[in-house]
């Protein structure tokens, strides 16, 4: 498989999970804008979201919904989150794998988040957060789903 979303779908790559059902899984951003930065992908693969159906893009966004309670309730965003989607190449896909980003914003960090976000644009991303750090954050989140 060349797309590294279908491999962590798969169970080919690692990554932190925080939800999983048939048509979506989330998990937690290796690189994150902000704590507790969840990446909702569809399992089906789909460069961009109009490629699902109405049923599953309708879900999807029913699961962004409870991601976003979650991280509330687990005090991440409280104040404020972005809700991004970068959909096709064109927008800044670096995987091209239809996904959902939900970054929960803090007041104050704006400088961090704009470091972290040009990094991102960029495509460097900057060192990799510790798998403890994201386990922690992601179970926190689950606690609330």
């Amino acid at each position: 498989m060349d797309c590294l979303f279908c491999r962590i779908i798969a169970g080919q790559e690692a990554a932190v999970r925080v939800y999983a059902d048939e048509h979506c899984l989330a998990f937690m951003d290796i690189h994150p804008l902000g704590k507790g930065h969840l990446l909702l992908i569809p399992t089906l693969h789909v460069e961009q979201l109009e490629a699902l159906s109405d049923e599953v893009r309708a879900h999807l966004y029913r699961v962004y919904d409870r991601l976003l309670a979650a991280q509330r309730k687990a005090g991440m965003g409280v104040k404020g989150s972005h809700l991004l989607v970068n959909d096709g190449r064109a927008a800044n896909q670096h995987v091209p794998h239809a996904h959902l980003h939900l970054i929960p914003r803090e007041p104050g960090d704006s400088l961090g988040f704009g470091l972290r976000m040009f990094l991102h644009l960029t495509g460097l991303f900057g060192p990799r957060t510790r798998q403890a750090t994201l386990e922690a954050q992601a179970q926190r989140i689950r606690q609330h789903l």
